[in-house]
């Protein structure tokens, strides 16, 4: 079951893959990685230390084509890995391309769900080698996961929980503990939905019953994944509702879908057998009573396997204790990771950092805190082009907030890297966003259909502009008046002047 279901997160994450890393790491792209690459070729770094600090297979060949190659060569295989083939290898190939894929698309790709992936799926590599969703509902025994493994995917869940409740605890007093959080959240996420702004428009003790209720999901149900079922059934149901409501008020993409595959692992054979009497309960085309699997030849149904010898004892009582040393290994690491975020600053945590490099570009283990303080006004930057000096027309970006007029989208399982990361420049985060940005300035000065993707229909029929500039707007959604008097789903202000104009010069540009 975890199998089949993270072969689905997968297939979503590579195909968003697919529509734009190349826009955002191929040669025309807003971080081209054969650069990065040729500027850590000549940093004088040996090889082993430059793929360990940039693990991609791209090394390889980082043209547009190979980074083409890369997303759709993972779609693919999260099909094979879906349908319970390929054993061990296909989820240790889709790892590493994974890994590859968001190594090369570097800013764009440091965010918690892409490291939740390739934590659960280096996990996934151990799981049983065979087994499919097909499987369960046609009610065949799906092989068993070794408690090592299941334990470290409860482990991961429940890190994944209690660590951004544990932030919001330690950091964000302010933003949530008051209980209004929620009021700002749907408004201020960085890509918000329509389903966020509906949500936004419900009166104000639903969104203080909802932070009570993340809270309790955060801080106190994942405890119970250590416990008995019935206490493992409340916190797969509490992260069922928790999850389903995030996905319909905000967009992330596939982390959602990531999260809930993760707590199926606080089920048990009980719990999936029964799921799979449910699936087989629904209406097929030939009802009729079930009959034993035929044979290879179509004939009388096939008798029951002899049962295999069991393994010898002591290559069994090795192999757990490997699995558990393994485990061991994760427990310690992450709580390293836990302790250079929630103690930063300390001289502990800061001898700890040089320790957490080790597996840190490998994204093997990670730390979560999700939201661990809130914004609340929505503060975007928008930039404008001129064809004549005069006339200035805005630049509206795809999935972003644009025009007041136009419903917040609902991406689903797609993610959009760039308006996503753009949402944060307003935010003073110093000098990470200035590589992009200039790169950005470049593209829509002289190459403008390098960008054309990542922005609804370019404005001047898509040629240069002669200059451009960005000025500040406070967006805050709409109520149901607004949008019955004016069409508007977002009110829009001003704020402080506009920047001083970009000249484009092109010299030598395509």
């Amino acid at each position: 079951m975890l199998r089949a279901s993270l072969g689905a997160v997968y297939l979503a994450a590579f195909l968003s893959l697919a529509v734009q890393l190349a826009d955002l790491a191929g040669s025309r792209g807003l971080l081209p990685v054969a650069e990065h690459l040729d500027r850590l070729r000549g940093a004088g770094i040996g090889l082993f230390a430059r793929l360990h600090a940039f693990p991609t297979v791209l090394w390889i060949h980082a043209g547009d084509a190979a980074i083409r190659l890369l997303a759709y060569a993972g779609a693919a295989l999260s099909l094979v890995y879906i349908a319970g083939r390929g054993g061990r290898a296909v989820p240790a190939i889709l790892w590493v391309l994974y890994l590859s894929g968001i190594t090369a698309g570097r800013d764009f790709f440091y965010y918690q769900w892409d490291n939740l992936l390739l934590e659960a799926g280096l996990l996934a590599i151990v799981l049983p080698a065979r087994g499919s969703i097909l499987d369960l509902v046609r009610g065949r025994p799906l092989p068993e996961p070794s408690p090592a493994v299941i334990f470290l995917f409860r482990w991961l869940l429940f890190r994944l929980l209690f660590e951004s409740g544990l932030a919001k605890l330690v950091y964000g007093r302010e933003d949530w503990f008051d209980l209004n959080g929620m009021t700002f959240y749907y408004e201020t996420a960085p890509l918000p939905s329509w389903g966020g702004w509906l949500v936004q428009q419900w009166p104000g003790w639903f969104h203080r019953m909802s932070t009570w209720f993340m809270l309790l999901v955060e801080l106190v149900l994942p405890l119970f994944a250590f416990g008995p079922r019935p206490m493992r059934r409340v916190l797969f149901a509490g992260n069922l509702a928790f999850q389903i409501a995030i996905a319909t008020t905000s967009n992330y993409g596939f982390f959602n879908l990531l999260s809930l595959v993760i707590s199926l692992a606080v089920l048990d054979d009980l719990d999936l057998r029964w799921f799979g009497a449910q699936a087989r309960r629904l209406p097929s085309p030939r009802r009729g009573t079930p009959r034993p699997e035929a044979d290879a030849a179509g004939g009388e149904p096939a008798p029951p396997a002899a049962a295999s010898p069991a393994p010898a004892a002591g290559r069994a009582l090795v192999m757990r204790r490997a699995a558990w040393a393994f485990a061991g290994l994760v427990v310690f690491a992450s709580l390293v990771e836990a302790a250079t975020y929630f103690w930063r600053g300390s001289p502990a945590a800061r001898s700890l950092q040089a320790l957490s490099r080790i597996w840190d570009p490998l994204r093997c283990v990670n730390r979560y805190h999700l939201f661990p303080g809130i914004v609340r006004r929505r503060i975007v930057r928008e930039i404008e082009g001129t064809a004549d000096g005069r006339t200035w027309t805005i630049y509206r970006m795809r999935y972003a907030p644009g025009d007041p007029r136009d419903a917040p989208p609902t991406t689903w399982l797609h993610n959009p890297r760039f308006p996503f990361t753009y949402s944060f420049v307003t935010l003073r985060r110093g000098g990470r966003d200035a590589e992009y940005l200039s790169n950005l300035v470049r593209r829509l000065c002289c190459d403008p259909a390098a960008v054309a993707d990542l922005f609804e229909p370019l404005p001047f029929d898509g040629g240069r502009p002669l200059g451009l500039r960005v000025r500040d707007y406070h967006y805050r959604f709409g109520t149901w008046d607004d949008l019955a008097r004016s069409g508007q789903y977002w009110l829009v202000e001003p704020q402080g002047p506009y920047s001083r104009a970009i000249a484009c010069r092109c010299d030598g540009a395509r």
